[in-house]
């Protein structure tokens, strides 16, 4: 064999190996998604007392945080309707003293 046979073969074989951990890495990279997208799915095909049991004190906690982030989010978000329909009215209620009541009918001679 010849010097550059030795290298071509060995060149080969380094690519080829380098394919099989991808392969490999790439296979163990799915497997893992899906082991966890199955427990993600059976802990949420469970009731609510064995959801947070199975969760661990730490996700309780965590939910716990989620949640009360959602009511202020949902508080924040009515009072800024609130606030807009409350403007919205009375820039209505402006209007309609400004036209002199006539529905903004053009008052004719």
């Amino acid at each position: 064999m010849s010097s550059e046979h030795t290298t071509r073969s060995q060149h080969l074989y380094d690519s080829i190996a380098e394919q099989k951990h991808a392969v490999v890495d790439s296979f163990a990279d799915q497997r893992e998604v899906l082991k966890r997208a199955v427990a993600e799915q059976r802990l949420a095909a469970m009731p609510e007392d064995m959801r947070r049991t199975a969760m661990g004190a730490s996700a309780h906690v965590s939910a716990e945080i989620v949640e009360a982030l959602q009511k202020i989010i949902a508080r924040e978000v009515t009072r800024q309707l609130d606030l807009a329909l409350c403007a919205m009215i009375e820039q209505s209620a402006r209007a309609h003293s400004t036209d002199g009541g006539s529905g903004g009918a053009a008052i004719q001679k």
